[in-house]
């Protein structure tokens, strides 16, 4: 065949990608395509694998060309001169000289591409080999892929004049922008029906050829991670072009945080805490022995997830740049947790494949999660896998465990696994034994000076540390998150700006709102009246006041939606065996013409409401109109939450009693309280604070009437024992029952609202008849009643694990062989400090770590309790049974055990420093290594004790009686010391 006619067969197809601009339009070949393919074969030669085999070398060539194409397309998005196509005749002179230039090169490929198809210049069986290695190699390896690439970016070809651009950039990320495209749009062709002959062959002819392009694939769009938004992980060009949040892409703009290392991994309790930066500590932890599972814990916006980006992009560079064979390269696996884990228990490769799943559907290509290509790493390839945002899933205790116990078993020297998630959603430290523990710390104020240079350089302009500290906003300065949100909203904030968390997040949603409704009015204006009627509408509703503006009624839909949200999620908390429940589009729709009673024929009015609340609320779609809803930040939706709570809050306590079911209705099927997130948190801050006076409708602060009026709905809605299921008007089955929750958010607004004196209950059996349905539901109670009047409460056999009762009265409750244990990994302590436990029965009660500082607990049973590491400083355990009690390293300084029974009690390691022990019974009792300095033991029954090694300096043992088989310390006088021999 002459050149000019394979010149043009190639620049045809070349021609034909270029004007495919978005992939997912790549639909094969044509029939005009398919009739460049005898040119192409004759172009290559005939080849001994035979007709067959050189026909489908002809298609990939042609394939190859074409995606080519497509990819240099894409290359030049936003600047479409730069690949001119079309006909010459009305190219401007600049454009000809590129087409020209394209022309230039593609003769050049052609030479070349002949050379490769001349079998009679090669030694027997090269040519075959050759022929097998073009189909069978990743395609960027191909000959005909390197051909064209060469062509390309061969510099001897451009023309020399200054500034002209080369035809590919080949700047930082240009490859790898470039192959990327090529890759995509190669996959794309494959898959469909045109494509299909020429993937079965590769697939017999090459086995795992498919797994390994679309882990390639992985590998290069992952290593371009750190060009994406910080925010939603999204490109430059799918950002929207009115969002009022900067572009911000992660290399760029992250600062490594410090972490320390604690929990299991700390080689000795008083070691002293160091700091180091998080990837260097995670490399390090990596490279030593048996160290094959990590956590990485922290607070919200601490920066776990751009952390665990930066992680998996810089280990995906390593692997592109590796010099050795790819199984001794760490391949590193994204998972994200909301979305990938499995809905049944953890199951690692069903992890994988649907994390390969989602990134493949990310990049337009959507598999089955049981295509081969998506199989997951196997033992003779290196991988880490991050599993980012565990604290996003509900998993339940037993689950977590089992999470964590399968990880173990999973890990080896070759497969790594690092969790990121916040403290309260880890399990206790015996289930992460031997798992060393990374903290993120907060920033230091050079940490913060970086951030805030970055941002100043990519907003030209903005505070610095100094400007934050003259505003007392840097408490916010050492939270990525927060130091963000202040940086945001820097130009709408005043000298006398509000220091509270919550009224940062207002400020930054109303901006946010705001800025887009006047956006709107200029550039989308359909948008901007549908905000203006759904504002009309909420105000005809009573949900808004007439004041109100068209922001206030999109921030009350957001926080409206995230509820939803939160709703839909916490299905999997009941139901753990069926599919995790998400919030799409069409839950939107729904709520609108559901809930706020919008008509459905006015569809162009509820679409534009709901584009302008995706736009608002800094959510994102994963892929098409409906697809999930994805907040930008965890914590945005945490304080919508709160707000769309606050908000009915503040209109039940301006109602009368009978409106009470209406307007809670919406609040129904759901739960308030958690221990992962800051929602309570947030709307106690907004009901008890002060009003903002920039902003008079937010639902900021109560009068005094309006506390009055909420605590009596508290009280009414926690006595309720009926029950309710929001989805069903019939009466429901206890299993059915949602009031539990709602029961135990009234329990928790009413005691921390301001001016509350705690919450009473009806009868003994007032709250176990909630807890009856958590026990069901095998769901932990999160019981927040400081204050509580519970006198002679029945609460035995219950788990209450990290109950707040401080300053509570539970005079004479029963709490026998129920659990108040340490949960997690935080430190969580179960709260009685200042509390009333007088004459309580507490048999066999599990409490570790409690904290009874102050309290009162004259004549209580706690006899074979676990008081393990609790803090019974100054309490007063007068008379009180603590036989057989564990206090081993219990804090009981200053406490008073006058006449207490301490039989056999477990008190090593004890800290009894000034505690009065007068007439108190220790027989039996371990006090070895107990700390009892100025400790009163005047007429203690220590007969038979051990304080061998016990810290004795000072100790008044005036009377106490002791007898020959007490243990003293080495060298210790008892009868010096005023003790008794009893004989």
């Amino acid at each position: 065949m002459d050149l000019p006619v394979a010149v043009k067969a190639l620049s045809k197809l070349l021609q034909l990608g270029l004007t495919v601009y978005e992939a997912v339009t790549v639909e094969g070949f044509d029939t005009k395509e398919l009739a460049t393919l005898p040119a192409l074969t004759d172009l290559l030669g005939e080849l001994k694998a035979g007709e067959r085999s050189l026909d489908m070398e002809a298609l990939h060539l042609g394939v190859i060309t074409r995606c080519f194409g497509h990819a240099l397309r894409r290359h030049w998005a936003f600047n479409e001169s730069m690949v001119p196509r079309g006909l010459r005749l009305f190219m401007s002179k600049e454009e000809r000289k590129r087409a020209d230039e394209i022309d230039v090169r593609m003769n050049l490929a052609t030479e070349d591409l002949k050379e490769l198809g001349r079998p009679g210049d090669l030694t027997a069986g090269v040519g075959a080999w050759r022929h097998a290695g073009a189909l069978s190699s990743g395609p960027l390896a191909t000959p005909y892929y390197r051909v064209l690439w060469r062509a390309f970016t061969d510099p001897k070809l451009e023309d020399g004049e200054a500034g002209t651009p080369p035809l590919i950039d080949l700047g930082e990320t240009g490859r790898l922008q470039f192959e990327g495209y090529f890759l995509l749009a190669y996959h794309q062709v494959l898959s469909t029906s045109a494509g299909q002959p020429l993937q079965s062959y590769l697939e017999r002819l090459a086995g795992d050829y498919r797994r390994d392009l679309l882990r390639e694939l992985f590998i290069k769009d992952m290593a371009a991670w750190n060009e994406r938004h910080t925010f939603g992980n999204i490109e430059r060009h799918d950002r929207r072009p009115d969002d009022p949040i900067p572009f911000m892409p992660l290399g760029q703009m992250y600062v490594q945080p410090d972490a320390r290392l604690g929990g299991e991994g700390k080689k000795q309790e008083h070691e002293e805490e160091r700091s180091a930066p998080v990837l260097e500590l995670v490399e390090r932890l990596l490279g030593e022995q048996k160290k094959n599972v990590l956590v990485i814990k922290a607070d919200f916006g601490m920066g776990k997830s751009l952390t665990s980006r930066t992680l998996a992009q810089r280990w995906a560079r390593r692997f592109l740049n590796g010099q050795t064979p790819s199984p001794e390269l760490v391949l590193p696996v994204y998972i994200r947790c909301a979305d990938d884990l499995p809905d049944e228990g953890f199951d690692l490769e069903q992890t994988v494949r649907r994390a390969w799943m989602r990134q493949a559907e990310d990049l337009g290509l959507p598999l089955k999660v049981d295509d081969k290509a998506l199989s997951p790493p196997g033992q003779e390839q290196r991988a880490i896998f991050l599993f980012d945002g565990l604290d996003e899933v509900i998993l339940g205790e037993r689950r977590l465990e089992s999470f964590f116990k399968r990880l173990r078993e999973q890990a080896s020297d070759r497969h790594h696994f690092i969790v990121f998630s916040r403290p309260g959603a880890l399990p206790g430290d015996q289930e992460l034994k031997n798992i060393p523990v990374l903290e993120l710390r907060p920033w230091s104020d050079e940490q913060s000076a970086q951030w805030l240079g970055k941002w100043r350089e990519l907003r030209g302009g903005g505070p610095d540390l100094q400007e934050l500290k003259k505003r007392k906003l840097n408490e916010f300065s050492g939270t990525p998150i927060l130091l963000f949100m202040v940086a945001q909203t820097w130009s709408q904030q005043s000298t006398e700006v509000d220091t509270r968390l919550a009224a940062l997040y207002e400020r930054f949603f109303w901006q946010i709102a705001k800025g887009k409704h006047e956006a709107d009015r200029d550039e989308h204006p359909n948008i901007a009246e549908a905000s203006s009627e759904l504002r009309e509408h909420l105000a005809r509703k009573k949900l808004l006041f007439e004041e109100a503006g068209a922001p206030d009624a999109m921030l009350w839909l957001m926080g409206r939606v995230a509820w939803e949200a939160t709703k839909l999620e916490q299905h999997q908390m009941l139901e753990p065996l069926r599919k995790a429940k998400v919030l799409m589009k069409r839950d939107i729709e729904n709520l609108i013409v559901g809930e706020l009673e919008v008509e459905r024929d006015a569809s162009d009015t509820i679409n534009t409401i709901q584009v302008g609340l995706l736009l608002t609320m800094q959510a994102h779609l994963r892929s098409n109109a409906a697809s999930q809803i994805l907040f930008g930040h965890k914590s945005f939706r945490e304080y919508l939450v709160a707000r769309y709570w606050a908000d009915r809050m503040k209109a039940l306590a301006r109602a009368r009693e009978r409106d009470w079911d209406v307007l809670e209705k919406p609040l129904l099927g759901g739960r308030l309280l958690s221990r992962e997130d800051r929602t309570f948190d947030f709307l106690m801050e907004m009901l008890n604070g002060a009003p903002l006076p920039e902003h008079p409708h937010s639902p900021f602060g109560l009068d005094q009437r309006e506390c009055d009026a909420l605590l009596d709905w508290a009280q009414s809605r926690f006595d309720s024992e009926e029950q309710q299921d929001p989805s069903s008007n019939r009466h429901p089955a206890l299993r059915d029952d949602r009031r539990p929750w709602f029961r135990e958010a009234a329990l928790a607004i009413g005691s921390r609202l301001r001016g509350s004196q705690g919450l009473s209950i009806q009868d003994k059996l007032s709250v176990r008849s909630m807890l009856a349905w958590f026990w069901l539901m095998r769901i932990g109670p999160i019981i927040v009643a400081p204050k509580a009047q519970w006198k002679e409460a029945l609460l035995s056999e219950n788990t209450l694990r990290g109950a707040d009762f401080h300053g509570a009265n539970l005079e004479g409750v029963h709490f026998t062989n129920s659990s108040f244990s340490i949960i997690g990994n935080d430190g969580l302590r179960s709260n009685f400090a200042g509390a009333t436990l007088d004459r309580a029965i507490m048999v066999r009660v599990r409490l570790e770590g409690a904290d009874f500082e102050k309290a009162s607990l004259k004549s209580v049973n706690l006899s074979e309790a676990i008081l393990t590491d609790a803090l019974l400083v100054e309490a007063n355990l007068e008379r009180a049974n603590l036989d057989h009690a564990r206090l081993m390293a219990a804090h009981l300084i200053g406490a008073n055990l006058t006449r207490a029974e301490l039989t056999f009690a477990d008190l090593r390691y004890a800290n009894l420093e000034e505690a009065v022990l007068t007439d108190t019974v220790l027989f039996g009792a371990d006090l070895s290594y107990a700390f009892l300095r100025k400790a009163s033991l005047e007429g203690a029954d220590l007969c038979e004790a051990n304080l061998h090694d016990a810290s004795l300096e000072g100790a008044n043992l005036r009377r106490a009686l002791y007898d020959m088989s007490t243990k003293w310390p080495e060298g210790f006088d008892p009868v010096a010391a005023g003790a008794i021999l009893q004989k």
